[in-house]
């Protein structure tokens, strides 16, 4: 008899609703492996998910700072090397930091009383401004922090003026300045030390004033014009992926015998929790699916055995070996859909539960449990196969059916 996908489908149909309670169990039996393996996944990509989001996402995360400056002195063939390293996302020369520290003044409203910043170069392709971000094109150019906008209520295109002072050796303080226009804010989990971000140029200008040379860029032309700077004291450094960051620092220490500070510990705590939660999640995994499997071939061949004389009767009327197979193929297709609807149906009514339940911990766009559709995928395929795999023998084993033996005692 020719197979048609449509008769085999309603007669594998019928017979399943006939044995509806089996159905039933082994719609329930592949649900309850299914869901709580998405759920886990989901609490995989989700908590600890979260956590490298955010850690990736700031940037101070993959910052490393030289401890003190002035123990060594990086030249321009130091940075050129450094630029070229692939595990350096952003290298700036940077002046000693008690130089550069300023008092800042909004200029647009009078009476406002001055913040204490401190300035640090910037560049493109700052990590702590977007990709796209505002480029400094003069000098008076700056960018700030969200605590510089939030408390000198200062927005884009707001005027402020640097006070620079500089102390003789006779005790005559001598005052220089430069009037700047704000040209972006970083977001606030970017950055959250009160800090203007200028053109190294200005930095420099401001370090050579507080040296005693002459600054025209702050308007001070009195004194000895500086020379070209060469060397720097200090760097302002980020690593490419929190990944890279251990590795970096590690490599300053002991290659370049420097004293620098990153947050590889914190790093480190993440990594290794995400290792553990994989390796549990793995572990859990192999016994869910070894469980199913057994699960669902037993409950097979179970009903494989009270159906032998019915099989007997389809193959003695004319089913053919097509039919024979893809009678319970087909049912193992269906118990596998049925089953995967279901598990994904209770996964995601607890991993809603779950959000809700820790949604004040992960703020409105975080989530405690994520399931993801690859994981949803990864489950159904492995249930189908473990659903096909049994059901294929079956069909191999009734084709090898005698009709004559199974129905010698009806």
């Amino acid at each position: 008899m020719r197979l048609r996908p449509v008769h085999l489908g309603r007669l594998a149909l019928s017979d399943l609703l006939d044995e509806w309670p089996i159905a039933f169990a082994v719609t329930l039996a592949i649900a309850a492996v299914l869901a709580p393996l998405l759920v886990l996944s989901g609490l995989q990509s989700g908590v600890v998910g979260e956590i490298f989001d955010r850690l990736r996402a700031d940037p101070a995360m993959r910052r490393i700072t030289l401890d003190a400056t002035g123990a060594k002195r990086f030249d321009a063939d130091w940075f050129r090397m450094m630029r070229d390293r692939e595990d350096v996302a952003f290298i700036m020369p940077s002046t000693r930091f008690a130089a550069a520290q300023v008092e800042i003044t909004p200029a647009d409203r009078d009476g406002a009383r001055p913040m204490r910043v401190s300035l640090t170069p910037t560049g493109p392709g700052d990590p702590v401004f977007a990709p796209e971000g505002v480029d400094l094109d003069a000098l008076d150019d700056v960018l700030i922090s969200a605590a510089v906008a939030s408390q000198g209520e200062l927005k884009v295109g707001d005027r402020l003026f640097l006070d620079v002072e500089r102390r003789r050796a006779n005790g005559r303080v001598e005052a220089a300045g430069l009037d700047a226009f704000v040209r972006d804010i970083a977001r606030p989990e970017a950055h959250g030390g009160t800090v203007v971000f200028v053109r190294p140029e200005l930095l420099q200008a401001i370090e050579a004033f507080r040296d005693g040379f002459a600054a025209p860029e702050l308007g001070f032309e009195t004194g000895e014009a500086r020379a070209t700077r060469d060397v720097f004291p200090n760097f302002r450094l980020y690593a490419r992926r929190i990944e890279d960051v251990a590795g970096l620092a590690a490599w300053l220490r002991t290659d370049q015998g420097l004293s620098v500070s990153a947050q590889e510990a914190r790093i480190g705590s993440a990594i290794e929790l995400d290792s553990n939660i994989s390796a549990v999640l793995q572990a859990i995994i192999v016994l869910g699916v070894v469980g199913l499997a057994g699960s669902l071939a037993a409950i097979q061949w179970a009903a494989a055995a009270r159906k032998r004389r019915t099989i007997a009767m389809l193959s003695l009327i004319g089913y053919g070996r097509s039919w024979l197979i893809g009678f319970p193929v087909f049912q193992g297709l269906l118990l596998a859909a049925s089953g995967i609807l279901a598990g994904i149906a209770l996964s995601w009514g607890a991993a809603t539960w779950i959000n809700q339940y820790f949604a004040g911990s992960f703020g409105a766009t975080g989530e405690a449990c994520r399931i993801t559709f690859a994981a949803m995928l990864s489950g159904a395929g492995v249930v189908v196969l473990f659903s096909l795999l049994p059901a294929g023998l079956i069909g191999v084993h009734f084709n090898r059916l005698e009709p004559s033996d199974e129905i010698r005692d009806m």
